[in-house]
């Protein structure tokens, strides 16, 4: 009998050690998360909304500057990967959006990040509607606003700011509007 009481008390004390060391390792990760910088975010992430985008600043081929303190006011940036299959169905509807809103080229940047096809029909279409950047400087643009999934649509305030997000047009129809 005091074989099995020992048995017990001895299970019971491992479980309340495991129970201990959990709580404590909850806490740290839950204070860590708490103390990391919010950037790089995942810009897919509705949790870096009214965040800063990182500094970025390119020249683009034309000679225009563009940087994270030169965005206009309520820019909308999108993100497009050639080859990914909702950046194909995106594209479309995104030209002809912007395009009966009128919205100002300035205030639309597109960011053809390279992917698995060729971006000239990316950068061909949007060209029409949008800033346009790819290449290298395309991936400058990505680490500053964290993107890592394609397609992405935001708008950024002239501060830098990231006032909303979407994976789709369709559901951003704020920023459309001139």
């Amino acid at each position: 009998m005091s074989v099995l009481a020992a048995a017990v008390t001895f299970a019971i004390a491992l479980g309340l050690l495991n129970l201990t060391l959990s709580y404590g390792v909850i806490r740290r990760l839950r204070s860590e998360k708490r103390s990391t910088p919010a950037l790089p975010f995942p810009v897919t992430d509705a949790e870096s909304l009214g965040t800063a985008v990182q500094e970025f600043s390119i020249r683009t081929e034309d000679g225009r500057e563009i940087s994270d303190r030169t965005l206009p006011e309520d820019t909308v940036v999108a993100f497009f990967s050639p080859g990914c299959g909702p950046c194909a169905e995106l594209l479309p509807h995104f030209v002809e959006t912007l395009a009966h809103n009128r919205r100002p080229v300035e205030k639309v940047l597109a960011v053809v990040v390279p992917g698995t096809e060729n971006a000239e029909a990316y950068t061909d279409a949007l060209s029409t509607v949008a800033t346009v950047v790819t290449g290298d400087l395309a991936r400058t643009v990505e680490a500053a606003f964290g993107v890592n999934a394609y397609p992405v649509v935001c708008r950024v305030r002239g501060t830098g700011e990231l006032t909303a997000l979407a994976r789709d047009l369709r559901e951003l129809t704020l920023p459309v509007t001139v």
